[in-house]
């Protein structure tokens, strides 16, 4: 029986063929006595790459390689295999057909004596749909034949018009400019935090081809997603022309090697995101750098070995032997980088502190705007010292410091600043990067803390900033809660927020309330005078 499975390798097919009669007998015979499944893995050619022995019920394919290059193509391998109680092709088949991208699958009906009876094949059809009830058989074209003889399937010219299709829909309506379509995935339990990452993306600028939700308490440890949803996944990525899923959380770089390898899509998780947002909002040096540390520490752990064939580069004297591995080239290049980059960042650092040393010296009182990501701190910024910076309704508008001086009436100037955004779980390589800015917070005389009063989850982000706060070292620092947008929110429920936060309430838009926060600003500076001028000498 070894020398029948090993002569399977030997058979071959021509070009428009998915099974030849020959190969179908011949399967079906060793599968009637081996009592057990048979299938193999066929090449676009007609060569044998893998014959698979199952047991009498299904089988088990082996690990075939990554998808093929290219927008709009297939796997190039076909999955031919036999049943043995006359069941049809199964939920299995079809999953392995979606989540493999293979050219087509098909069964082979084996009868009691060992004959080759009905055979069935399936190919996958992109421009399919599937409905509210989750079932997805548009997506699927299917081919049946009583007699393997009888089988009327041109495969080379229904695969090449297949993948026709699938380029024409990847790529889109001739002269479409070319953009990534993502495919937004929701796999926590937080309504909320879904919300957010949808902002996220829509900060980052990406094009969003759809949404897709699976609440799990705990995530897949392999492929994040469950096997069903995976292959939902990949009909909804063929619908809706998408070729890159982003995540709601962080992926382990296993977890998301996997999920690329099972459905072609490019996996981005949560820290990807914010730091591709971040990358877009850097404008000064200091930031731009420290954009670049982060974005090299986070891709360090996930840097692969792509290519097997440079694995070894040697030559030359004191190069013989083993040599470097392509991938352990790449990863000492990473940490020369980011050695080089740190020291930068170090020099930086060392002039900002020169000129707080030197404020500190003119004992100027500085102020620090802090909070969540658009909560409003730039907006503040500009309507207390009538300033232009940049700001708008989106994540992370502002991502370098903005330092502003106000002058007092009679006691001089003080220096208010604006700071990049804070966000929950912030990536640990971002906040690492990032520490050297946030040094200029522990200057601090005063924090104010800007909070959305209008925002449903206010409660959740002020405790997120708070905790940013203990883990920066820098929650001794006395703060002013601000409760802006309070344009936005019933007056008995700005009270009742005011009190609880002992905050004071404003819109930095209109203006509302800045006579009050400059009050408690002199309050929280120890003054007993206004800051400005032009707002009156009292609180509104």
């Amino acid at each position: 029986m070894k020398r029948a499975l090993e002569r399977t390798y030997r058979r071959r097919m021509t070009s428009t063929e998915v099974v030849s009669p020959e190969l179908a007998k011949h399967l079906a015979k060793v599968s009637r006595d081996l009592g057990r499944q048979v299938g193999v893995v066929v090449s676009r050619e007609g060569t044998i790459r893998n014959v698979v022995v199952g047991d009498a019920t299904q089988l088990h394919l082996p690990d075939i390689g990554r998808l093929r290059g290219g927008v709009g193509r297939f796997r190039g391998l076909r999955l031919v295999h036999t049943h043995l109680r006359g069941e049809p092709l199964s939920a299995d088949d079809l999953n392995d057909l979606a989540l493999l991208r293979l050219d087509a699958v098909a069964v082979i009906q084996v009868s009691a004596s060992g004959e080759a009876k009905e055979v069935e094949v399936a190919l996958l059809s992109p421009s399919g749909s599937g409905d509210d009830s989750g079932e997805f058989g548009d997506f699927f074209r299917r081919f049946e034949a009583r007699d393997i003889h009888r089988l009327d399937l041109d495969f080379e010219a229904e695969i090449r018009a297949l993948e026709d299709e699938l380029t024409r829909l990847t790529r889109g309506a001739a002269g479409e400019t070319q953009k990534e379509r993502a495919l937004v995935i929701g796999v926590t339990m937080d309504d909320g935090h879904f919300a957010e990452t949808q902002e996220l993306v829509a900060a980052a600028g990406v094009t969003v081809a759809g949404t897709m939700r699976q609440k799990r308490q705990r995530v897949h440890p392999k492929t994040v997603v469950g096997r069903g949803k995976l292959t939902e996944i990949v009909f909804e990525s063929m619908r809706l022309r998408a070729d890159v899923a982003i995540f709601d959380i962080d992926l382990r770089p296993a977890q998301a090697r996997a999920f690329e390898d099972f459905t072609g899509l490019k996996a981005i998780d949560r820290t990807q995101l914010i730091l591709d947002i971040f990358a877009q909002r850097a404008k000064s040096r200091d930031g731009k750098l420290q954009v670049e540390l982060a974005q090299l520490r986070y891709s360090l752990p996930r840097l692969t070995d792509k290519d097997a064939g440079l694995s070894r580069l040697a030559g030359g004297i004191g190069g013989r032997g083993p040599g470097e591995t392509v991938l352990e080239i790449g990863r000492r290049r990473l940490r020369d980088r980011i050695g080089k980059l740190e020291r930068e960042i170090e020099k930086l650092s060392q002039q900002r502190d020169l000129r707080r040393r030197r404020r500190r010296e003119e004992a100027i009182p500085i102020l620090s705007i802090i909070g969540y990501t658009n909560a409003g701190k730039s907006t503040l910024l500009n309507a207390m010292t009538r300033s232009e910076v940049e700001a708008a309704d989106q994540l992370f508008m502002t991502l370098d410091p903005t330092s502003r001086r106000l002058r007092f009436p009679r006691e001089g100037e003080v220096v208010i600043t604006d700071t990049v955004g804070f966000i929950s779980d912030l990536p640990k390589d971002l906040l690492a990067a990032f520490r050297a800015t946030l040094e200029e917070l522990a200057d601090a005389d005063l924090l104010l803390h800007v909070l959305d009063a209008a925002d449903e989850r206010l409660d959740e982000k002020a405790a997120a900033v708070e905790k940013l706060l203990v883990e920066l070292e820098l929650d001794a620092i006395p703060r002013l809660v601000v409760l802006n947008k309070a344009d936005l929110v019933p007056d008995s429920e700005l009270a009742s927020l005011t009190a609880r936060f002992d905050g004071v309430a404003i819109s930095a838009v209109s203006k509302q309330g800045i006579k009050g926060l400059i009050a408690a600003v002199e309050e929280g500076l120890g003054r007993g005078r206004p800051l400005m001028a032009q707002y009156g000498t009292g609180p509104k």
